[in-house]
């Protein structure tokens, strides 16, 4: 029989010394500041799912503190409903690092539905002010089969629930094995129109195509006041996971940092018009697409990560290191206001050697990139500013790419083909052997330095300008009412 420990940890200014009767355990008396309740391993042989949630409600209940776990095994069984344990407001679930094992018991039949082992509040009432550490969690999604069993996630999926969030959240030092998503926040993705209105997806076109109820809903003002705030995301080892390694949707206030992602499907998300988020440090080796800047997502900040295809990839078709796109979804999209610095983006898949990729969904009605900027970023691959799915629903506009260092190609579409305005490509050192085609129109090409080619400006396209850059061999200039000015051809130098 397994044993709760209720102590009081030493004395906090504002808190009552005796917040927790030693005559008492487990039953936590007058103020709970700094409560804290230690929960001894079941072991594999038992299944710990009751024993968990008494131990998060005693806490909870006696207005929060830490739920301790000891060293060992935490087996959960799945259950009727959405999840297993729900993590209530003003808990602190931490374990003693890799030692404490939480895991949903392997042996578990499949089911097409989602479910969550551990979730961050229930579909209907939110979390708040919650830290999950110093644990290790593994999810069996890969084991066990049938629908994503997740990670550390909340999702508000009821009617009565979304105009809520679930604010101030830190996963931190934890290892997640074989979770569909590792960590994160989202709501129905289907409730995107109208804020007090869930839509099934079918409809959705319907929707748009309606004047009065044309709008894209996480921009409605009800639905970003609800936003989930303060995600924090950071130091952890992720591995395996069969979907986005950490998904922030609808999220106003967000890190994910310093986290090691290996074997991931796709890297970190940012979706659904999330907004000053920052994606830093981390290093993310995946085997679909590296970090996603999606879905009416803007003011996003990703600085500092190393991305690459997991090393077994190079013989088969991975996608983009950083992928802007939209869903599957009959919307007018706007993903805005990224800063790109500091990155090293790498691909050397031969298949697609893609860094970074835009890609309109064949469902969405038009999604416009703008105000994106690219400064001190290492690409060692091909750079795709434009998009080869949907270049018709597509428009780039006022991007600056300056001060990279780029080995790969840089595409572009013809105006005809794709819209793209106020594209400044500017100081960079580009080391792609031979010509860089542009394609587009109206873009400025200003102090770049071709190491091992020139730039070659296609008959479709117009008014560009060219000044002031290095190139190997003379640009070659098939366009019309081109700008040409000070570039300067210069010999490559034989010396190792």
């Amino acid at each position: 029989m397994t044993v709760l420990h209720a102590v009081e940890l030493p004395d906090i200014p504002g808190r009552s010394p005796n917040a927790v009767s030693p005559a008492e355990p487990g039953k936590p008396q007058g103020s709970a500041s700094g409560f804290e309740l230690r929960v001894p391993a079941p072991g594999p042989d038992a299944i710990a799912d009751s024993i968990l949630q008494e131990a998060i409600d005693k806490v909870a209940s006696a207005g929060g503190g830490v739920v301790l776990l000891g060293a060992g095994d935490f087996k959960l069984s799945r259950h009727a409903d959405d999840e297993t344990v729900i993590i209530k407001s003003n808990v602190t679930l931490r374990g003693q690092g890799y030692a404490t094992h939480v895991y949903l018991d392997p042996k578990t039949p499949p089911n097409d539905l989602r479910y969550f082992p551990v979730r961050i509040g229930s579909a209907s009432v939110p979390a708040h002010h919650v830290v999950i550490e110093q644990l290790r969690y593994t999810g069996n999604d890969k084991a066990i089969g049938g629908g994503s069993i997740m990670g550390f996630n909340a999702r508000l999926d009821e009617k009565e629930s979304l105009l809520l969030s679930c604010d101030n959240i830190t996963v931190r030092h934890c290892w997640i094995y074989d979770a569909k998503q590792a960590a994160g926040c989202t709501k129905a993705a289907t409730a995107i129109y109208l804020a007090k209105h869930v839509i099934p997806a079918k409809d959705a076109k319907a929707a748009a195509a309606d004047k009065e109820m044309i709008r894209t809903g996480y921009f409605d003002a009800d639905r970003m006041a609800a936003q989930f705030k303060n995600w924090q995301v950071h130091n952890n080892y992720i591995d395996t996971c069969g979907n986005k390694a950490v998904e922030l949707a609808e999220c106003n206030g967000g890190l994910i940092a310093d986290n090691h992602i290996v074997n991931v499907v796709d890297g970190p998300q940012v979706i659904f018009g999330s907004r000053n988020v920052q994606l830093r440090g981390n290093t993310v080796y995946f085997t679909r697409t590296g970090i996603n800047i999606s879905e009416g997502s803007h003011h996003i900040r990703v600085s500092g990560n190393h991305v690459e295809p997991m090393p077994d990839m190079k013989k088969n078709p991975a996608n983009s290191c950083l992928l802007f796109r939209t869903e599957p979804l009959p919307l007018h999209s706007t993903v805005s206001d990224v800063v790109v610095t500091g990155n090293v983006f790498r691909s050397q898949n031969d298949t697609s050697r893609c860094t970074v990729r835009l890609q309109t969904q064949a469902e969405a009605l038009s999604c416009s990139y703008a105000g994106i900027v690219f400064t001190g970023n290492t690409f060692d691959g091909d750079i795709e500013f434009m998009d080869k799915r949907n270049p018709g629903k597509t428009t780039l506009q006022d991007i600056l790419f300056a001060d990279n260092l780029c080995n790969g190609d840089i595409l572009s579409a013809p105006a005809a083909t794709m819209s793209s305005s106020m594209v400044v490509v500017r100081g960079n050192l580009l080391r792609h052997a031979g010509p860089i085609t542009l394609n587009a129109s109206e873009w400025i090409w200003d102090s770049n330095t071709h190491t091992q080619g020139t730039l070659k400006v296609a008959a479709a396209a117009k008014a560009n300008l060219l000044k002031g850059n290095i190139t190997t061999s003379p640009i070659i200039d098939d366009g019309s009412e081109t700008l040409l000015s000070g570039n300067l051809v210069k010999k490559p130098s034989n010396k190792p």
